[in-house]
């Protein structure tokens, strides 16, 4: 009688299962998911209206750390303000502190991009004086504003609603770095440059930010990890004017103070104020 064959193919599925099983975990790096924070300035009063964070984030084989400066406040005691720094040949303020000193901020950064011409690109509200027009466009994708209620606001171009929010102060700026706590697909992967960036957590937390030299799909990859902001999860950044228009200001009282000024003239800064 002869006997049959046995099926081995089931024996090597389940050989190959378990010696799967057995091997070390490796983590797999996909895209921008190998940033890492290095470092972060230490911990800071939870329960403080006003909160400035440093931290350092790098990924494998980058020579040194980029730094990423950050300056949060609760919309129940601050809100945001647009200082024009004038269209003329000759500007208004001397520089970023300047202005946000003349105006009663406490911080604050350079605002959206202009035309050579200093004319603002897209629509501009400085303290209820509007000039520009509301524009298309990836760098006019976002609205930043204070409404006639004194909240701030971080909204996409379609959400905004002139009758409903009432805006003494607002620009328009892009493009979306996250959304929904997503970094935004198609950000550019070339030109790296020093960035400016609203940030908001979905509820009462807003911040302004500046980094050091990266590419804009660099910056939306990193603001979207979990790790980067455990406390005040991003929801929403939005890219301002970058380059040699980036600073970022903060008057904290010695050694936390911070002081970045742009290298060029900007045509308006956005501060952040308390509220009456």
């Amino acid at each position: 009688m002869r006997k049959k064959k046995m099926n081995s193919k089931p024996l090597r599925c389940e050989w190959a299962r378990a010696v799967f099983l057995l091997l070390p975990f490796v983590p797999v790096f996909v895209g921008g998911s190998d940033w890492r924070i290095e470092d972060q300035s230490p911990a800071q009063n939870p329960n403080a209206p006003l909160v400035h964070e440093r931290k350092l984030v790098a990924r494998p084989g980058m020579a040194s750390p980029k730094k990423i400066e950050l300056v949060w406040f609760h919309a129940d005691r601050h809100t945001l303000r647009v200082i024009d720094n004038g269209g003329e040949a000759r500007p208004r303020y001397s520089g970023l502190a300047a202005a946000l000193r003349a105006h009663g901020c406490v911080a604050g950064c350079n605002g959206g991009f202009f035309h050579e011409n200093r004319e603002p690109s897209g629509l501009m509200i400085a303290s209820d004086e509007a000039s520009g027009r509301f524009g298309q466009g990836a760098l006019l994708s976002g609205v930043i504003l204070s409404s006639a209620r004194g909240n701030p606001y971080l909204l996409r171009r379609a959400e905004y609603d002139a009758e409903k929010y009432r805006p003494t102060d607002l620009v328009q700026s892009g493009p979306f770095l996250v959304d929904g706590g997503t970094t935004v697909r198609g950000l550019s992967a070339e030109k790296p440059a020093r960035r400016t960036f609203v940030l908001h957590d979905g509820d009462r937390w807003f911040a302004l930010g500046l980094s050091d030299v990266l590419t804009l799909a660099e910056l939306g990859e990193i603001l979207a990890r979990p790790e980067f902001s455990p406390a005040r999860p991003v929801r929403r950044a939005l890219n301002l004017d970058g380059g040699t228009s980036s600073g970022l200001y903060y008057d904290g009282g010695g050694q936390s103070s911070l002081s970045v000024e742009p290298f060029k003239t900007v045509r308006n800064f956005l501060g952040i104020v308390p509220r009456r």
